[in-house]
């Protein structure tokens, strides 16, 4: 068996989807996964027998100054790679660009993909010399991946298993013609990738039940395995003095935190604590950070990764996930469990979750009793003040947390049913 991962990002310690991986194929051998990728990164890990990479840029170049797009992954980059979300700091700054994921940007890159020769001689002999039994495709709100997958499993013949970790097919129908356009051409694309693929996984019972419904394949839930490894024991500061958020604070969960910095700022005045909310995150946009200049008890601690990630979870007082109240990121992410929660229960310290109840993630939380649960912002400084002094309820959560965890984020059994599934093929 042979599994050929096609995705935009590649396996890694400092990236959400790159830790999924991880988890996802940590009972596989190196020699069972190779690995063609988008993003303009490099795997700080060695666990794929190759490596082929094809960036936005390389396509472009391939148009413009009929260069040839992509290569396998030399090892010694690999070897030496920085814990970064991106290779050159230009990259960073086109990737976080406000923006980029308008339809109209969503549907010129789909255009420039399209015009090219992303399938060389020198991919089809990669291609050829790995010799994947079966594809593992992550898609997304890019068209063109779904391409990819779909011109490799004619080529050679072989099954594909979809990943499905956030919904971009059932989300509402934007009010705009463009993104009325672009959401019926991707839309149209998963009707045909969801024909040629053999099973579906996904990430929670919400995005199951509609696929299931929809497209009638066979479907396993897999949620997001820790990474970290799981706690022993819950973990209970008695005089915890921060909460602490790890990631990416886009999809309008800056002003989320905002919030909480705010009534944090209102209970030290009133009762003259020193509470402190610390955001671990590697955005860098000026305009998304200026929300938070006003806001005494946030401390921007930047990103981390790897070993310091996990030490600086692990001391940390309370864990936080987030999620933004408007209605266009609900409809973003209401499907989906965030790949933070995994890490966060399995850690055995206690996780206050503030957003609305019609996300997934929250869902999964409040059924199993795993955090402290505020979805409302005006109970937002009453359930913070229970938080912070109530030691029963934060070591009740926490208990709650490492029994969902065990259950629902186990890498090493959830790795062992996708071994199953794409053996079985």
């Amino acid at each position: 068996m042979k599994i050929l991962i096609i995705s935009h990002n590649c396996f890694s310690t400092y990236q959400n989807m790159g830790k999924t991986f991880l988890s996802l194929f940590s009972g596989f051998d190196k020699s069972e996964l190779c690995q063609l990728y988008i993003y303009p990164t490099v795997p700080d890990v060695d666990v794929c027998s190759s490596y082929y990479r094809v960036t936005d840029k390389d396509v472009l170049d391939s148009i413009i100054k009929f260069k040839k797009p992509g290569s396998e992954l030399d090892k010694s980059k690999i070897a030496s790679a920085k814990k970064n979300l991106f290779e050159k700091d230009e990259d960073a700054k086109l990737y976080r660009k406000q923006g980029k994921k308008e339809p109209l940007k969503r549907l010129m890159r789909d255009t420039m993909w399209s015009l090219s020769h992303w399938y060389t001689k020198d991919l089809e002999k990669w291609l050829e010399r790995e010799e994947p039994t079966a594809i593992f495709l992550s898609p997304g709100y890019a068209k063109f991946i779904y391409n990819i997958a779909l011109k490799i499993s004619k080529k050679l013949n072989i099954p594909i298993v979809t990943y499905i970790c956030d919904d971009y097919y059932f989300v509402n129908t934007p009010k705009h013609l463009l993104g009325k356009i672009q959401l019926g051409l991707l839309r149209k694309k998963t009707d045909t990738l969801m024909k040629k693929t053999s099973h579906l996984v996904t990430i929670c019972d919400d995005i199951k039940e509609f696929y299931e419904e929809k497209f009638g394949l066979p479907t396993t839930v897999l949620m997001t395995g820790t990474t970290a490894g799981l706690s022993e024991n819950e973990r209970i500061s008695e005089k915890p003095s921060a909460v602490s958020y790890f990631g990416n604070i886009g999809c309008n969960r800056y002003y989320s935190l905002a919030d909480l910095g705010r009534a944090l700022d209102k209970l030290n005045r009133e009762k003259g604590t020193a509470y402190e909310l610390k955001i671990y995150t590697g955005e860098k946009n000026s305009d998304v950070l200026s929300v938070f200049d006003t806001i005494d008890s946030v401390r921007l601690c930047g990103f981390i990764s790897g070993k310091e990630f996990e030490d600086t979870l692990r001391a940390s007082d309370i864990l936080l996930h987030t999620e933004a109240f408007d209605k266009a990121s609900i409809d973003l992410v209401k499907h989906s469990v965030s790949t933070k929660i995994a890490d966060s229960l399995a850690s055995g310290i206690p996780l206050f979750a503030y957003g609305p109840v019609e996300v997934a993630s929250m869902k999964h939380l409040i059924k199993h009793d795993a955090a402290i649960v505020c979805t409302s912002p005006s109970e937002l400084e009453k359930i913070l003040t229970e938080a912070f002094c109530n030691e029963d309820l934060r070591r009740r959560v926490a208990q709650n947390g490492l029994v969902t965890a065990r259950e629902y984020h186990d890498a090493a059994k959830n790795s062992e049913m996708l071994k199953k599934i794409l053996s079985d093929l």
